[in-house]
């Protein structure tokens, strides 16, 4: 047998072709032996695949329109959305709200005047993230009306208006298009443009113009199909510009790719992981989570709590070796204003100083007051997130020298001073004059409910003073408050239930439809409303639950839900409703909660319309019933055989049964019958 001759196919892209040891060819492959008659067929099929795929070449074509119309949808995305969130921003920047910039007392003007400032449309158009934004939502505009421009460009370049093209009246005469067409294909002739493709396009579309004006038979075409060639057939393109095929761009086009897939995309990504990364809920950076989780205990106390504060990842600030006056700062606070620190890291201890000094209210440069200005602004989060903490520990007392802490800290005072001393011109000689002598009070409470003509420590006020004191007694809430135990849709609370406890008050202080008013707090550097915690503890002092309410409305009904003791018995549960802003204003009362045992609780009877619901055909059975119309007459003898091997007394007992308990009983006896049928031949 002679032996098959060696023959080499060849797939090249370019040139594509079958040869026989072509030394030439760019996909050249190690030479194989192939039967004569299998050669044939495969060179038959590629021969196909390269007719198909010139085929395909040819029909899809890249197309600049499509491109533009899926740039600017692509681009519309963006651009909408940011216009709108850049005409708001601009709009709340010129007009701003002046909720809370409003001074009600002599002690809030600084503040406020300080807070216009900062909301100032100077300060708010001139900030970076905003003009980092407007600049790139201009050069996206710009990219988007290039678009615009091109894509009409086209359009006008697509349409074909033979008049419109040579420029002339459609009465115009045979010389008249003679002369327009001679002059406009002198001007976009080819040989007068070398390489530009748009008078390449101009010179076509003139001669078809010219065509369709003065060949009958193109100008009835151009009349009833709109192209002189007649009726055209469906075209379908890539919507890719067509700068991609020119062979001089492609070796830009493929830095570009691997610049953007590779460098750009990547890096983008690992920079947002990698700060996205820090943070856990509330934008609480995992590290704060750890340090409050190192430091905090049952037995924290309300003197380290500043320090802990300091210590979170959010508020460490460098310290310069040139900072002296954090030293002699530190030096100050250490003869008995401040706790002995845990921590002599310069970085904790310049925070710690920084609270320090604000509780106490001492004077600060510039700098040190904008760090401390940082701190203040991040403590209600990070408050929340201590107080989350010592729930999920279980932590009473430690939770609610959190909220006494916050309370110290949004009205600038220490543990020794006196809950009077957040009323404004109120100093120590006042507050004695207070406490002291006939008509003296013993809580901030108390001296709230004494009317205004009673009240102490005016005598050496002003009237402008005197004003000020009214007017923020005027604004510290006043509740009526109520609780409610019970579990939804049950009178009793059995052992393990889901109990909800309601806490409902009103503000009096409030008018009907109207907010709470912002909270009178001149040394807090922002605006901030009313917040309450609602502690719930057992008699034993365990806390179950801590929960935050923040609705400003008169009325308010929170619901929190616990389960109900283990055991049955009459238990007393804690409920204290603490501020979060002010001090002495806080509400403890105690609960009493009856659990029966839940073997006491009534049987469980269903509705009738429930116990209905097994009769009814399940999703697979409604699909199964198909095939089982055509097995109906088997079906039918099985249940006959199945009903004469019931005993008389089961039969009786049928009757009772609803339709799906028959069934199963059925389904029983079946499978006894299959089971005696598959032991019998082993036998």
């Amino acid at each position: 047998m002679r032996p098959v001759p060696v023959r080499h196919l060849c797939f090249c892209l370019r040139a594509p072709r079958a040869c026989a040891g072509n030394s030439v060819c760019p996909t050249r492959r190690p030479a194989r032996r192939v039967p004569g008659k299998f050669y044939a067929i495969a060179k038959s099929l590629a021969d196909s695949a390269l007719k198909l795929r010139g085929r395909l070449a040819m029909a899809l074509d890249y197309d600049n329109s499509a491109f533009y119309y899926f740039s600017m949808t692509m681009l519309g995305i963006y651009v909408i959305p940011a216009t709108f969130w850049a005409l708001h921003y601009v709009f709340c920047a010129v007009a701003p709200s002046r909720a809370g910039e409003i001074a009600r007392t002599s002690l809030e003007r600084d503040k406020t005047t300080k807070l216009r400032e900062q909301r100032s449309a100077r300060m708010l158009l001139t900030n970076l993230r905003f003009v980092m934004n407007a600049i790139c939502l201009v050069l996206a505009w710009a990219v988007f009306l290039m678009l615009i421009r091109a894509l009409t460009f086209d359009a006008e370049l697509a349409s074909f208006d033979p008049f419109k093209i040579l420029g002339i009246n459609p009465n115009a005469e045979d010389k008249d298009v003679r002369k327009a067409y001679r002059k406009l294909s002198l001007e976009y002739h080819p040989d007068k443009n070398p390489g530009n493709k748009i008078a390449e396009e101009m010179f076509m579309k003139v001669a078809k113009a010219y065509e369709a004006l003065t060949d009958e038979e193109a100008k009835k075409n151009w009349l009833e199909y709109g192209n002189p060639h007649g009726k055209q057939s469906l075209e379908v393109s890539i919507g890719l510009p067509t700068f991609l095929l020119d062979k001089a761009n492609h070796y830009a086009i493929l830095c570009v790719y691997l610049a953007g897939l590779v460098v750009i995309i990547p890096a983008i990504v690992a920079v947002w992981y990698q700060h996205s990364r820090k943070f856990g809920e509330n934008n609480v950076m995992y590290e704060t989570y750890s340090f409050f989780l190192h430091v905090l205990s049952e037995h924290s106390t309300i003197r380290m709590l500043p320090e802990v504060l300091a210590g979170s990842a959010e508020n460490r600030f460098p310290v310069r070796d040139e900072d002296t006056e954090i030293t002699r700062l530190v030096t100050k606070l250490r003869q008995g204003l401040m706790h002995k620190p845990r921590f002599e890291h310069p970085i904790v201890l310049k925070g710690n100083a920084l609270i320090h000094a604000h509780v106490h209210r001492l004077e600060l440069s510039a700098t040190l007051r904008l760090n401390l200005h940082k701190i203040l602004m991040s403590s209600p989060v990070l408050i929340g997130a201590m107080m989350e903490l010592a729930q999920s520990q279980r932590w009473l007392q430690t939770s609610i020298n959190i909220v006494e802490f916050s309370q110290l800290l949004i009205q600038a005072l220490w543990l020794k001073d006196h809950s009077l001393a957040q009323l404004p011109h109120f100093g120590s000689k006042e507050i004695q004059h207070c406490v002291k002598g006939k008509g003296a009070v013993r809580s901030f409470r108390e001296y709230l409910d004494v009317p205004d003509e009673h009240k102490k420590g005016l005598a050496g006020m002003s009237d402008a003073e005197c004003a000020d004191l009214v007017r923020v007694c005027s604004l510290m809430p006043t509740l009526r408050f109520k609780l409610e135990l019970f579990v939804e849709d049950e009178e009793e609370i059995a052992e393990r239930d889901l109990v909800t406890l309601l806490v409902a008050f009103d503000r009096s202080n409030v008018s009907p439809g109207s907010p709470a008013p912002p909270i009178h707090a001149p040394h807090f550097p922002a605006v901030r409303f009313e917040t309450w915690w609602v502690v719930v503890s057992d008699f034993a002092g365990n806390l179950i639950l801590a929960d935050k309410i923040s609705a400003q409305s008169k009325v308010v009904n929170h619901r929190v839900k616990f389960l109900a003791p283990p055991q049955a018995g009459i238990y007393v549960f804690n409920i204290d409703l603490k501020s979060s802003d002010y001090l002495g204003l806080d509400i403890r009362e105690q609960i009493r909660m009856t659990v029966i045992p839940a073997a006491q609780l009534p049987e469980y009877t269903a509705h009738p319309d429930d116990l209905n619901l097994d009769d009814e055909p399940t999703l697979f059975e409604q699909v199964m019933s198909g095939n089982a119309d055509t097995d109906s007459e088997t079906d039918d003898d099985d249940n006959v055989a199945i009903d004469d091997q019931i005993d008389p007394v089961e039969r009786q007992d049928d009757t009772m049964l609803t339709d799906a308990e028959r069934r199963r009983r059925r389904a029983r006896i079946q499978r006894k019958q299959q089971l005696k049928q598959n032991a019998s031949p082993a036998a």
